[in-house]
């Protein structure tokens, strides 16, 4: 996998950790650097052990898939890249307030999920997983950070439309790996 592409991956699936960093930075009453860090670490941490997690998975099943690998790791990243665009057009989405660690692992376990079926795709690719998992969390850290402070400046404005930015890459990038 190209440095480049895993970039890519890595912001889409940073998205929907991103997008919930900016409602935590529209609604919450506590330290937004705090809340920040928190967010990184949560956001960060689930998204690149749940890459690997998932890469275990695919491993596992590798053998059997291995002629179907890029079909199914399209399947996968345009699935993941639909349901974000879908639940970005929901009403209510992601506005509750992150004000505790137990409610943010929550929100960080529901947030990586597509990370583990990224994780399984790239197993099924025959890719290495360490470096990809590194960059899933380190982006999604950043990101996450970053989103906290947006959300309590321009947090109405791109909430949503990050979201969508998200699944549309995931979704090309699924259809790079099918034709290529």
């Amino acid at each position: 996998m190209q440095a480049f592409e895993l970039l890519i991956i890595a912001i889409g699936l940073a998205m929907d950790a991103f997008a919930v960093s900016v409602s935590a930075g529209i609604t919450t009453r506590r330290s937004l650097a705090k809340t920040g860090i928190m967010a990184a670490a949560v956001f960060g941490g689930f998204q690149g052990g749940m890459a690997i997690l998932g890469w275990y998975a695919g491993s596992a099943v590798s053998s059997f898939l291995a002629d179907f690998g890029p079909l199914i790791a399209f399947l996968i990243l345009a699935g993941i890249g639909i349901k974000m665009i879908y639940e970005s057009q929901e009403e209510g989405t992601g506005e509750s307030p992150i004000e505790t660690l137990p409610a943010l692992i929550i929100m960080g376990i529901a947030t990586s999920i597509d990370a583990l079926f990224a994780g399984m795709g790239i197993a099924l690719l025959g890719e290495a997983v360490l470096i990809p998992a590194i960059a899933i969390g380190a982006v999604t850290a950043i990101l996450s950070f970053a989103g906290v402070f947006a959300g309590r400046r321009i947090g109405h404005l791109i909430g949503e439309y990050a979201e969508i930015a998200g699944g549309v890459i995931l979704v090309g990038i699924g259809l790079k790996i099918l034709l290529l």
